[in-house]
């Protein structure tokens, strides 16, 4: 099997740009990033109450750990007993893998999709929004959530109705909001039946909640995990500094993540009606979150974004000028993983299979 030339080039920018950030953060502090640790309970305590009390010692209640889905820590957990692995290593490891997966099948798509500059843009993928360079450096489930959305998307597009429905189910298992694929996929089919195997993503998130029942007693630990629900009754709450987790005012950046969002979903829609959906109903959701990182949950939208905007991609001056955003990138990654720590008193239970 020959392996197109473009998807090593796509690894390697990959990897290369991931090791510069942990040689120059070091490994301690990426570990300590916001939310791995979290997610490695998770992995470790399976929300089991008792055993999140003895082995661990966030100041967190114990009914909090059930806002992060399962499917990242099972893969942490797994990928954790091969050698010289243990489960701080390996939630890195597949956020790497992860990583380079969605931009390849995002360059996959892209290239279907007759899109020029499919390489130079599958790139960008990988640097813009500007936090996406520090999500994709440490424990984090958001590129692994991008991966199974666009698989999902892809195999929609193509009529494969089981597929999409498998990723779909992946990607609701690994974070909340793949649930909107299933109206999505409801709108974009005019509700036809042929797409029923798309229900398993409905499916998939009451299983997880009987789940969660089992291990804590209540079916809706999701939605009593404390003040993780940021969805509001009305939209532009975030500018509401008295709001939880929003305790700023400064807050400019969002209103360009809303312009530029806004902008590239409404271009994507003009070229393709499902990624315009998407775009469209994953968008109107961020309006309505009241939660400083926006910048975060917004991640799912890059790659249609950068779809709206690709016909940007075709001047030279726009490729030159992302280029050289490479250099203040780079920084402004550093100073945020530097300080988006939580403190951890004992290693032991991380460091354990």
């Amino acid at each position: 099997m020959k392996i197109d030339k473009n998807w090593l080039i796509i690894i390697l920018v990959t990897l290369v740009s991931t090791i510069a950030v942990w040689w120059a953060v070091g490994f301690k502090t990426i570990y300590q990033n916001f939310d791995g640790p979290y997610y490695l309970v998770v992995a470790k305590s399976w929300y089991d109450k008792a055993t999140i009390g003895k082995y661990f010692s966030f100041n967190l209640p114990l009914e909090y750990y059930p806002a992060h889905f399962p499917l990242y820590p099972i893969a942490t957990k797994l990928i954790s007993w091969l050698p010289l692995l243990n489960p701080l290593k390996s939630m890195l490891l597949i956020n790497l893998v992860a990583t380079a997966a969605s931009a390849i099948v995002f360059f996959e798509i892209l290239k279907n999709k007759k899109v020029p500059h499919a390489l130079f843009m599958a790139l960008v993928f990988l640097f813009i929004w500007p936090r996406m360079w520090a999500v994709r450096s440490i424990g984090s489930p958001e590129t692994l959530f991008i991966l199974w959305i666009l698989l999902s998307l892809k195999y929609f597009e193509f009529k494969k109705y089981l597929l999409a429905g498998i990723f779909g189910s992946l990607a609701v298992l690994t974070k909340s909001p793949g649930i909107l694929l299933f109206p999505v996929y409801l709108i974009a089919s005019k509700l036809d039946r042929k797409i029923w195997p798309t229900l398993f993503i409905p499916i998939s998130l009451l299983i997880l909640f009987s789940f969660f029942k089992i291990q804590t007693g209540d079916f809706l630990a999701y939605f009593n995990s404390g003040d993780n629900i940021h969805l509001q009754a009305l939209p532009f709450k975030i500018f509401d500094s008295s709001q939880p987790w929003v305790g700023s005012f400064w807050l400019e950046d969002i209103i360009w993540i809303y312009l530029i969002g806004g902008l590239g979903v409404y271009y994507a829609f003009q070229k393709d009606r499902l990624w315009g959906i998407f775009g469209m109903v994953f968008y109107s959701v961020i309006l309505f979150v009241s939660h400083r990182d926006i910048a975060r949950y917004s991640l799912p939208l890059i790659p249609i974004i950068l779809y709206g905007f690709s016909d940007l991609f075709k001047r030279k001056e726009v490729r030159i000028a992302l280029i050289l955003l490479i250099i203040p990138l780079y920084f402004y990654t550093l100073n945020f993983l530097t300080h988006n720590t939580v403190a951890i008193s004992d290693w032991g239970p991380f460091l354990s299979k």
